[in-house]
């Protein structure tokens, strides 16, 4: 079943319950994607409840940290962080460094300077693919 939420401008996830009131997480969850701007500021820390996700989209919202139990997404795949214009890549390094199946990490239009790709890509693993220009998020979306 596919559930789309686009275009509701939301602000804030705090409880998902796709069979009742409100928002519950269901640990199956293979992919979570938010690809409307829903303005998102905030991820609740049940995030980390979704262990068997592979995919992650939260582009254009309003992210200024990530929740630690992130860390938990032990099976996350690919992470799209893009146009999160006041998100810290790099305070948030300790964080994604936890993530061992990280394949493809998506930063284009995030907080960081050139010189922080460079420690980014020290950080994480050497097989995974940082996307941070638009061309290559173009590319990594064919």
């Amino acid at each position: 079943m596919k559930v789309d939420l686009s275009g509701q401008h939301l602000t804030e996830i705090t409880y998902l319950d796709l069979g009742s009131s409100g928002v519950t997480f269901y640990p199956l969850l293979s992919a979570l994607v938010d690809s409307n701007s829903n303005n998102i500021s905030f991820l609740p820390e049940e995030i980390g409840n979704l262990t068997n996700l592979k995919t992650l989209v939260l582009n254009t919202n309003r992210l200024t940290t990530l929740p630690n139990s992130i860390t938990k997404l032990v099976n996350l795949e690919v992470l799209d962080l893009s146009i999160n214009k006041d998100l810290d890549i790099v305070q948030q390094l300790d964080k994604l460094k936890k993530l061992p199946k990280l394949k493809i990490l998506k930063i284009v239009d995030v907080k960081m300077t050139r010189a922080d790709i460079t420690v980014v890509k020290s950080a994480l693993q050497p097989d995974t693919k940082i996307i941070v220009t638009i061309p290559e998020y173009i590319e990594a979306s064919k």
